[in-house]
């Protein structure tokens, strides 16, 4: 069984500034500090190419919309090929914010093999492992 622990989650509370953009397009650049994802996974199958997709998760979705205001583009790294039972120490600190103030509940993380470029959520045959733990921070704008 493939595992994906998220670690560590900075903040965990609290409020995040994005370092800059209007929405869509709100971004918190890789490196600041301002938002942090530790995580460790460990797949049990091998992949020929395989990519980690983080998303904030929100309790209110926009009528219709997604239940997330933010996923980690651009950075959002990729192996070719993924080796079985070779542990793998991740940390993701840039991402997209859809939409501010977002108010984040929990972090999803979910390593898979879709190559398509499509941003939604893989489906669960794409996924090779998935974790999601709570959170409750705040996304606000720009000062």
């Amino acid at each position: 069984m493939s595992t994906l622990t998220i670690n560590s989650v900075t903040p965990a509370s609290g409020t995040v500034r994005p370092s800059r953009g209007a929405p869509p397009g709100v971004f918190i650049d890789r490196g600041t500090g301002a938002l942090s994802i530790d995580m460790t996974i460990l797949p049990a199958r091998e992949a020929s190419w395989a990519q980690i997709y983080v998303y904030l998760l929100t309790a209110d979705a926009p009528a219709g919309g997604l239940n997330y205001c933010g996923q980690n583009l651009p950075d959002a790294p990729t192996w070719g090929p993924l080796r079985a039972f070779r542990t793998e120490r991740v940390t993701i600190s840039g991402f997209q914010v859809f939409r501010v103030p977002c108010d984040v509940v929990g972090i999803r993380a979910m390593l898979h093999t879709r190559n398509t470029g499509l941003l939604l959520p893989p489906n669960a045959s794409e996924t090779v492992a998935e974790a999601t733990t709570a959170v409750s921070f705040r996304i606000l704008p720009i000062q």
